[in-house]
């Protein structure tokens, strides 16, 4: 069958332009069937590729954001890991400041005499 236009055009056109075009050439049925096949199969065809161009899109966003997200990770990680020193620094000089306490009361020893924590002067009580 021939037909009035390329399948380029058929696919492209406004459909109202397409039935105006149809129309003048005086498409038979046939022709019209063929025409709407190609169109239908044209349209298709340019949806998948959007589909496949924003799918690959998605995973690049997402590759990125794993990308982003492993190194925020790696951050808090480091970020525990300073943490979890200070509180065992911090745990040790309360274990410290609590032996003397104990101590100095257990001995009758004034309370004001005894180290404040990390500085080694007398603390307040």
């Amino acid at each position: 069958l021939a037909l009035p236009l390329a399948p380029e055009a058929i696919v492209s056109l406004p459909v109202e332009d397409l039935k105006a075009i149809l129309a003048r050439a005086r498409a038979s049925g046939a022709q019209l069937a063929l025409c709407r096949d190609i169109r239908r199969r044209g349209r298709n065809k340019v949806a998948a590729q959007r589909c496949r161009r924003r799918r690959l899109e998605a995973i690049a966003g997402l590759r990125a954001e794993l990308g982003r997200l492993g190194r925020e990770r790696e951050q808090l990680l480091r970020a525990r890991g300073h943490a979890q020193r200070a509180l065992g620094t911090l745990r040790g000089q309360l274990e410290r400041v609590t032996r003397e306490v104990m101590g100095a009361l257990s001995s009758g020893t004034p309370l004001n005499s005894v180290t404040s924590p990390g500085t080694g002067t007398p603390g307040d009580g």
